[in-house]
């Protein structure tokens, strides 16, 4: 980060100096921040096992084999939004 944008990303908040640091960073910590952790971690497994599913999915046996990990992967999408819609609702 230049030093103008690091000046721009310095702002004084209630008399205290806050760093914006990313697009995620707030002001104000979570309600529940272990909650937010555990749904951060969520999405991110979630995303790595969908993903490694997908990457299985061409490999698959058998139409049996195919149908098991697409029924895997529609339910790591369903943890995966519900996690987000979570996340989403804390902030």
């Amino acid at each position: 980060m230049n030093e103008s944008a690091l000046e721009f990303s310095n702002r004084r908040v209630d008399g205290a100096s806050v760093l914006f640091q990313g697009m995620d960073e707030r002001l104000l910590p979570a309600e529940d921040p272990v909650l937010e952790s555990v749904l951060k971690w969520t999405v991110d497994r979630d995303a790595k096992d969908v993903r490694r599913l997908l990457e299985w999915l061409p490999e698959a046996r058998s139409s049996r084999e195919r149908k098991a990990l697409l029924q895997r992967v529609r339910g790591l999408l369903s943890e995966l939004e519900a996690a987000l819609d979570e996340l989403d609702r804390m902030h």
